[in-house]
């Protein structure tokens, strides 16, 4: 079950809510159904809600789903839980989004050393006399005859024995394991035959490339009405396995084909990404005389294949990005790809690059192989539509210029071990073709950002497969 927790503020401010909303009845990224808990404690640090929103609700954005909200009491233990499950039989019956909001109150300051008298005097006056509400329950269990004082007093003593236990265990043990906080999907990933870990070759049987190439120049057939333009691709493709010659897109294709006919399920995900933003990909071909008549083709080259998801994404980079970010946290053993329609684009994405991308490795303890691809040159589309800003990704690598790496017989494992993600320029279709198998053969997993020349779509970048 899908729950996300939120404060009442930042559920009325952040765009990335509005995003994510608008993912949640879409085919490729619907969690179908996820409850959202809003702490609503009537302000924001020290901004009051007259002048941090427009709406009378700080929850009335979920209306744009159509999404039901509960308003409940928080105070109010009972009506809470009755609450928060008639939202779970929502989401189990309909799958569809539910909101909760928690009218509640922030009892102290923001933090230790924020003191909310200033800025909420009236208010604060009230919360400090107001009970606690485990105090407002405990009466009303003693007052209805459900508990006694005594029992209550065990209650807690047992819950207070629990964390000083916890506690004292945690300073006998102070030693940190990273292993510790692995998701359990993770079981596989980090291990070795002992000693150190070693990469494992990433290239391929020419025969297997060959069958792959064929298999993505083939036409459906069956009646489908190829798209002219398109079938002369498939043809000008076919052309080029003839002659054992591989572009950026047929390179991406084999990369992709040979991990799905290893079992490894692979995930492109993005704006306009089944074409593709230059035209050059087409993973996804449409019936050009039946209405949502389509044909994968990536799904049609072994019989015993993983699955293949393409999958053009909404307008929306930041809640795009961090919805495969966290495909890939869940899924290590997949292939998960997320694509910018123009590399500069990834500007909206910032905080998923800069808070858990570039630094969760050593901020979050979590690794992830999710790749990154920006597509971007200088070739007169205007601004905005020029440049990836390598340079940012390079000032987030943890690579210090002024020390030299010792060199040692695992130099180049060792490097790719210690760095916090991978900035490749990939200049031919075999740099991309290995880069992207390498993501699965490694035996842990880095984010990889992969700014490339639009040019590379279609000028004669190509590499012969005998070489």
């Amino acid at each position: 079950m899908s729950i996300l927790l939120h404060g009442d503020a930042a559920f009325a401010g952040q765009g990335v809510v509005y995003e994510t909303f608008h993912l949640s009845d879409l085919p490729h990224y619907t969690t179908r159904g996820t409850i959202h808990v809003v702490v609503n404690n009537q302000i924001g640090f020290t901004t009051d809600p007259r002048v941090a929103r427009s709406s009378p609700y700080c929850t009335d954005v979920a209306k744009v789903v159509n999404a039901p909200i509960f308003h409940v009491n928080a105070d109010d233990v009972e009506a809470v839980m009755q609450v928060c499950h008639a939202a779970a039989q929502w989401r189990h019956v309909y799958h569809k989004d539910v909101v909760i909001d928690l009218v509640c109150y922030r009892r102290n300051g923001h933090n230790e050393s924020d003191d909310p008298k200033f800025t909420q005097p009236l208010m604060y006056q009230k919360i400090d006399n107001h009970p606690k509400s485990l105090s407002i329950y405990k009466d009303k269990l003693i007052g209805d005859g459900v508990v006694s004082e005594e029992e209550y007093q065990e209650e807690v003593a047992k819950y207070e024995q629990i964390c000083e236990d916890s506690f004292q265990a945690a300073r006998e043990n102070p030693t940190f394991k990273v292993e510790s906080w692995l998701d359990s999907p993770w079981k596989d990933v980090n291990k070795g035959d002992g000693g150190m870990l070693s990469i494992k070759p990433t290239g391929v049987e020419e025969t297997v490339l060959v069958h792959i190439g064929y298999a993505m120049s083939t036409h459906p057939g069956g009646g489908f009405t190829v798209h002219g333009g398109v079938n002369r691709m498939l043809k000008q493709r076919k052309q080029m396995v003839d002659d054992r010659i591989v572009d950026w897109a047929l390179g991406e294709g084999m990369a992709f084909g040979s991990l799905l006919k290893d079992g490894v399920h692979v995930r492109l995900s993005g704006q306009d990404v089944e074409r593709g933003t230059f035209s050059h990909r087409h993973h996804l071909l449409h019936d050009q005389k039946k209405d949502r008549q389509s044909y994968k083709v990536l799904d049609h080259i072994y019989p015993n294949q993983a699955s293949y998801t393409v999958c053009n994404s909404s307008l929306s980079e930041y809640a795009v990005l961090g919805f495969e970010l966290g495909f890939s946290l869940a899924s290590p053993e997949s292939l998960v790809c997320w694509e910018a329609q123009f590399g500069d684009f990834n500007n909206t994405a910032q905080c998923i690059i800069d808070q858990f991308l570039s630094c969760g490795q050593d901020k979050w303890h979590r690794q992830n192989g999710l790749v990154v691809l920006l597509p971007h040159g200088y070739e007169g589309m205007g601004p905005e539509h020029s440049s990836a800003r390598l340079e940012r990704f390079l000032q987030m690598s943890n690579d210090d210029a002024d020390e030299l790496p010792g060199w040692n017989d695992n130099f180049e494992f060792q490097q790719l071990h210690d760095a916090n993600w991978i900035v490749a320029n990939c200049t031919t279709p075999a740099n991309y073709f290995h880069i992207l198998r390498r993501q699965l053969v490694l035996p842990f997993r880095k984010p990889v950002q992969l700014p490339w020349n639009n040019s590379v779509f279609h000028c004669l970048v190509m590499v012969y497969l005998s070489s």
